[in-house]
């Protein structure tokens, strides 16, 4: 059995440092992904470090590729480019399907298990879900309905509220069991990709819980880590409530309800206009998402 999770690095970091090749500069590869230069430099040096080998030679906001780095950007280009075309190619041959899209953290948290579940069903139809946290991905895309984070529909789009967004503390049962004092807590956070999003840094800013301010703060690699990292009770993560549903429900996470802070922002279901039909209507009953 091939295990790749243990021998590749995370898709995101291959993504960010395939830009950052093509593009020789930091600051236009942030331009292409929506994000931040220092969320560009922060992945690529993850990537690095996970490798343990040097990928690019910096010079100011321009780099350029060492002899590994040139290696590695080939075959990430050939890579991602057969990965698109064979992803393109599935979707032309089930029209009948539904084709979704959405952040990293609801696609892997909320939409899958409710696919999955569908998925076992009898006379289901095929899904595809493309899940990236670059809003350009999304948006983008060829899909019948993504499922976009952030405090309004996107203009030129229909769309409805999916939920709202409230954030809180969220770790393993036992964990939140034995808590005596918030400040003897491990904080997982991770750096924003996007000023949108929303961490512990904000948490802390925008709330009255000194505690947390005095605890321990420590910084992973993404949001998704900080979840993994959580449900493996190393530490207390923020999380979604609705987007964690499963998590909790199954009792694998646990939320600290006296914190929680409604941000303003919500998940919205949104569509092309004129591309709402009732076959896709019925298939995203099915899902559970109800239009």
């Amino acid at each position: 059995m091939k295990k790749f999770r243990n021998t590749l690095p995370p898709l995101d970091y291959l993504l960010f440092f395939e830009a950052v090749a093509r593009h020789g500069n930091f600051t236009r590869a942030a331009e292409e992904l929506n994000v931040s230069q220092a969320a560009v430099s922060k992945r690529v040096k993850s990537l690095e470090m996970r490798l343990g080998l040097d990928l690019v030679s910096r010079n100011g906001r321009a780099v350029s590729l060492t002899r590994n780095g040139q290696k590695l950007a080939l075959s990430t280009s050939e890579a991602l480019d057969f990965l698109s075309s064979s992803v393109t190619q599935i979707k032309q041959a089930n029209p009948e399907g539904l084709s979704l899209a959405a952040n990293v953290s609801i696609s892997q948290f909320w939409l899958t298990p409710r696919i999955n579940e569908y998925l076992i069903g009898r006379n289901a139809v095929p899904i595809t879900l493309t899940a990236s946290d670059r809003d350009a991905d999304l948006l983008g895309s060829e899909n019948d309905v993504i499922i976009y984070y952030s405090t309004d529909i996107p203009k030129g789009w229909d769309g409805t509220v999916l939920f709202e967004e409230v954030w809180l503390p969220v770790a393993m049962p036992d964990l939140v069991a034995g808590i005596r004092d918030i400040t003897s807590l491990t904080l997982l956070d991770f750096e924003k990709l996007t000023p949108k999003w929303f961490n512990w840094r904000d948490y802390i800013a925008q709330t009255d819980h000194a505690g947390f301010a005095a605890a321990e703060r420590v910084i992973l690699g993404s949001y998704g880590s900080s979840l993994d990292a959580a449900l493996r009770g190393k530490g207390v993560a923020l999380g979604c409530p609705d987007v964690l549903h499963h998590e909790i429900e199954a009792k694998r996470l646990a939320p600290l309800n006296d914190y929680q802070i409604n941000t303003g922002r919500n998940y919205f279901v949104v569509w092309k206009p004129g591309h709402m039909t009732p076959r896709i209507r019925d298939l995203l009953k099915e899902i559970d998402i109800r239009i």
